[in-house]
């Protein structure tokens, strides 16, 4: 008699638990998506010396914000295809953000060919201000913002080419 009651007992117990894993997920996307709703106001030091405001650095054109890490291979990989994808693009600025020193981050755009190319910029945060104001865990992280800093799109982990291509297109449209 008591199996009987057993089963719908059950079954309201674990409809409740999975209500609650979404809703949880659903709330912590929601806060992620506020916290990178625009490029914060941090500074960072710079590869071509003294430090800047990241956010005043990100204004008047769609950006691409990327942190990475140079011996990440997934990292690599996107610096080798953006470099190949967007070294003529000089309506959007790509600022490459790191938690290695400045010499290691230097070694990195330098491999890539990106140190040559006027609309990217690199920049050391050895104090991981960016990653605490993002809550970021790992590398790479992509965020695509239009010309007023407004979030367009982002990526936690790799980004193919097409949909990079695709959100800063969607920057560009927001700008016009």
């Amino acid at each position: 008699m008591r199996i009987k009651y057993l089963f719908p007992f059950l079954l309201v117990g674990l409809v409740a638990i999975g209500a609650w894993i979404g809703f949880s997920r659903y709330t912590t996307k929601q806060e992620l998506q506020s916290a990178y709703s625009s490029i914060p106001s941090i500074m960072l030091n710079s590869t071509d010396a003294g430090s800047v405001n990241l956010k005043t650095k990100s204004d008047a054109t769609p950006s691409v914000l990327i942190y990475f890490n140079s011996s990440c291979p997934i990292c690599q990989s996107e610096a080798e295809l953006i470099q190949r994808n967007f070294r003529d693009d000089l309506e959007t600025q790509f600022l490459w953000v790191s938690s290695e020193s400045v010499e290691e981050i230097k070694e990195f755009s330098a491999l890539y060919k990106l140190d040559s190319l006027s609309s990217h910029h690199f920049y050391s945060d050895t104090l991981y201000s960016l990653a605490n104001a993002f809550k970021l865990t790992g590398v790479p992280a992509t965020f695509i913002y239009d010309v007023e800093g407004n979030l367009v799109d982002y990526a936690l982990g790799a980004i193919s080419i097409s949909d990079l291509k695709v959100s800063i297109q969607k920057a560009h449209d927001r700008s016009r």
